[in-house]
C-alpha cells in the first residue's frame, strides 16, 4: 500500500459483513505496516461480550478491544476514547480498527473525525472485505442486511473480493456487482486475503480528491471549521435547521455570546440536532460529514457566524 506521508496519525478501518475475512486481513497488513516501521495500534470491535479476534493478532502490538456493541452506535464514546489514547502515544504512527461485520462505516468515519482529535489524524482510509459467495447470495438474507453489506462496501476506498476460489467462474459477475456498488474504489481478488500490500494504491491524504482535503472517492466528505470565539445563537439555530440532506452527521462545540463561559456539544443526524452543556474545555470546532458537501458554500456560511 502507497500512502503519502504525513505528521498526522494515519487510520484505516477494516469493514465487511460478518465471515468476510477481516480478521486474516488484519493479521496480513499489520505485518506490512510493522516492516515499514509504522507502529500500528490497533481498536478490535466484538459485538457480544466474547473477544475473539484480538487473541489471533499479533502479540507484539497494543490491541484494545470494545465489546458488548457496535462502535458505528452505543461503543462511539469509547472509540473516541481509545483514538485519543492512542493518539497520546508520540511512537504510534497507524491506527487500525477492525469493525464488526454489523457496524456501518459512515458512523466510524465521523468518530475518527471527531471535533477533539481531528487536527491530529489523517482522513480515515476505508477498506473492505467481501466474501464472495455469500454476497453473490445475499437475495437470501432481509433488506436491511442486504442494505447494509452494500453500503458499507460503497464507502470504501479498497475493495477485497475474497474467497474468490469457491466462486471462480462467477468472477465476472461478482466484479460487475461490486463495481455497481462502488466503481470508483480498487478491487483485489483474493483467497484467504493474499495479496501484496504494496499493490494496494491509497493516497491517505485523499490529496487526489478535491473537496475540503476530506474527500473520499465515493462522495462522502467532510468539512472541519474552527470557531475563534463565541457566536451568535439564533444564527447557529438557522444554520443547523437549514442543512441540506446531504449532510449526515454533524458534530461540534460552540459558544454562545449570551452565555460566553459555557460550551455547547451539538450533534445532528438524521435531520435531528441534539445539544447540551458540557463541563470541560473543548476545542470550539465544527465537523460535517456528508454526501459531495458543497464545501466553499458550507465554509462561507460558518464565516458569517464566525464574523457576524
Amino acid at each position: 500500500m502507497k500512502n503519502i506521508k504525513n505528521q498526522k496519525t494515519s487510520i484505516t478501518v477494516i469493514t465487511g459483513f460478518l465471515g468476510s475475512g477481516k480478521t486474516t486481513f488484519l493479521s496480513k497488513y499489520i505485518k506490512y505496516l510493522q516492516k515499514n516501521n509504522e507502529n500500528p495500534a490497533v481498536i478490535v470491535n466484538e459485538y457480544g461480550n466474547l473477544d475473539i479476534d484480538s487473541h489471533a493478532i499479533s502479540n507484539d502490538i497494543e490491541v484494545v478491544s470494545i465489546l458488548n456493541g457496535c462502535v458505528c452506535c452505543d461503543l462511539q464514546l469509547d472509540l473516541i476514547k481509545q483514538l485519543k489514547h492512542f493518539l497520546s502515544k508520540s511512537a504510534t504512527r497507524h491506527i487500525i480498527i477492525e469493525a464488526t461485520g454489523l457496524a456501518h462505516p459512515i458512523d466510524i468515519i465521523a468518530a475518527c473525525q471527531d471535533p477533539e482529535i481531528v487536527e491530529q489524524v489523517s482522513p480515515p482510509t476505508v477498506i473492505g472485505l467481501v466474501d464472495g459467495p455469500r454476497f453473490l447470495n445475499r437475495g437470501q438474507y432481509t433488506k436491511h442486511t442486504i442494505q447494509l453489506m452494500e453500503e458499507q462496501l460503497a464507502v470504501c476506498h479498497a475493495i477485497v473480493m475474497n474467497k474468490m476460489d469457491l466462486i471462480d467462474h462467477n468472477k465476472q459477475v461478482m466484479d460487475m456487482a461490486v463495481n455497481e456498488i462502488n466503481p470508483t474504489a480498487s478491487k483485489y481478488f483474493t483467497t484467504y486475503a493474499n495479496l501484496s500490500m504494496d499493490n494496494i494504491h491509497i493516497t491517505s491524504d485523499n490529496s487526489g480528491v478535491k473537496a475540503s482535503t476530506h474527500a473520499h472517492h465515493h462522495g462522502i466528505n467532510s468539512v472541519n471549521y474552527h470557531f475563534s470565539g463565541p457566536i451568535n445563537r439564533q444564527l447557529f439555530y438557522q444554520f443547523i435547521l437549514r442543512l441540506p440532506d446531504n449532510v449526515l452527521r454533524l458534530k461540534g462545540y460552540v459558544k454562545f455570546r449570551d452565555m460566553p463561559n459555557d460550551i455547547y456539544e451539538f450533534q445532528y443526524a438524521f435531520g435531528l440536532p441534539d445539544y447540551q452543556i458540557v463541563d470541560e474545555a473543548l476545542p470550539l470546532t465544527l465537523v460535517i460529514i456528508g454526501e459531495q458537501l458543497d464545501e466553499n458554500k458550507l465554509r462561507n456560511q460558518l464565516d458569517m457566524l464566525q464574523f457576524t
